[in-house]
């Protein structure tokens, strides 16, 4: 057994042991409108992850605190290194995290050629294509 597999168990015992982390918000599901000039709307609908991976189980640690959620254009589903075209933001404070809607728009037009992408969120992260 290598030397670092017993350190790695030894550090999330402990980690373990420290109680729970704080639960992740993330984008369950989108979709993207084209404006007339250009510009991409997309509406994600966020959800609540508890911080160790088990089913959620009513509150969320970030129910009433500003989320900010971050839309990037991009021109691939793949690539290690894909080129951003543009992006946009969006703060919200909901009551309640799960479900919640924030509204994002582009903060340039976007280009209409095939293969852009959108990406949303971290954890759990969403990709949708543009139109």
């Amino acid at each position: 057994m290598s030397l670092r597999i017993p350190w790695m168990l030894t550090c999330c015992g402990l980690l373990a042991a420290c109680g729970s982390g704080p639960d992740l918000v993330g984008v369950r599901t989108a979709t993207a409108v084209r404006d007339a000039d250009d510009r991409v709307t997309v509406t994600a609908v966020l959800t609540c992850v508890p911080w160790d991976g088990s089913p959620a189980a009513g509150d969320c640690d970030a129910d009433g605190k500003e989320h900010c959620m971050v839309a990037t254009w991009t021109d691939s589903y793949g690539r290690n290194s894909p080129r951003i075209i543009t992006s946009g933001v969006q703060c919200v404070i909901p009551q309640r995290v799960e479900g919640a809607t924030v509204v994002i728009r582009s903060s340039a037009p976007v280009p209409r050629e095939s293969g852009l992408t959108i990406r949303l969120g971290d954890t759990p992260r969403v990709v949708i294509d543009s139109p």
